[in-house]
């Protein structure tokens, strides 16, 4: 009689055991060092993702993916290595346009566009098309391309004033140094948010300067399938998710 207890008492112990979890697979997300908030809000030692777009686009992605972020903190030197080689799976607020190695990653549709607009003080009249732009001194940040504006530039219809900060661009037009200012809208909204004082002065006009789309590349060695990537970013699409996320990062007019 022992023996057959024993028999039995194995199985009983085994059911009773608690089974093991099945932990969600990780989604990496590579985050470049160079992006500026409100894209990517850093911690003070630089090293960990605490906010923004990137972060909560991010969690948005990896939960209709049923998978777990992990935010990997690139210098923006290694991003298009690190995407091609497999060290993250993707890395968002990309265009193939930015990348030398984009034909050999896969890149999602589109998820938003970065969008560049005219700021001014709030006594200028509506600027709604770029010959509005004839005649006035434009505000533009240093390293940054303005093809649009080039053709105004070139024929000597306006002129350009180059700061070094983004910052700098509204003592400028405070100083009345430049009539006008080309400011991407994210990080102009951000900004405001956190100077409301200041930012009352100024007002983004209609017209839009420039509106790139970015979309997320995905590395060829990930297990993440880009079907798989695409169904979840079309469902923040029809879900409202990513329009509610978004609407934190536009100007509400």
């Amino acid at each position: 009689m022992a023996s057959l207890h024993k028999k039995w008492l194995l199985p009983c112990l085994l059911l009773l055991a608690p089974l093991p979890s099945l932990a969600a697979a990780e989604l990496r997300i590579g985050v470049a060092d160079t992006d500026a908030a409100p894209i990517a809000v850093l911690s003070e030692d630089g090293n960990t993702l605490t906010g923004g777009l990137a972060r909560e686009l991010g969690m948005l992605l990896a939960e209709e993916m049923g998978m777990k972020p992990q935010f990997v903190i690139l210098a923006r030197r290694r991003v298009e290595s690190a995407v091609e080689t497999g060290k993250v799976d993707i890395v968002c607020n990309a265009n193939p346009d930015w990348y030398s190695n984009s034909s050999r990653l896969n890149w999602s549709r589109e998820i938003y566009p970065l969008t560049e607009r005219v700021l001014s003080l709030k006594n200028m009249p509506a600027i709604r098309q770029l010959d509005d732009l004839s005649g006035k001194r434009i505000g533009t940040q240093h390293g940054y391309h303005y093809p649009e504006l080039e053709y105004l530039w070139s024929s000597n219809r306006s002129t350009r004033d180059t700061e070094a900060r983004f910052d700098l661009m509204f003592k400028s037009l405070e100083k009345r140094l430049s009539d006008v200012a080309i400011v991407t809208e994210f990080i102009y909204v951000w900004w405001a948010r956190s100077h409301a004082q200041e930012a009352a002065a100024f007002k983004l006009h209609p017209l839009v300067v420039s509106s790139q789309p970015t979309m997320c590349a995905l590395s060829s060695q990930s297990p993440v399938k880009l079907a798989e990537l695409n169904r979840a970013v079309d469902r923040l699409h029809k879900n409202g998710k990513l329009k509610t996320m978004l609407a934190h990062y536009q100007a509400q007019e």
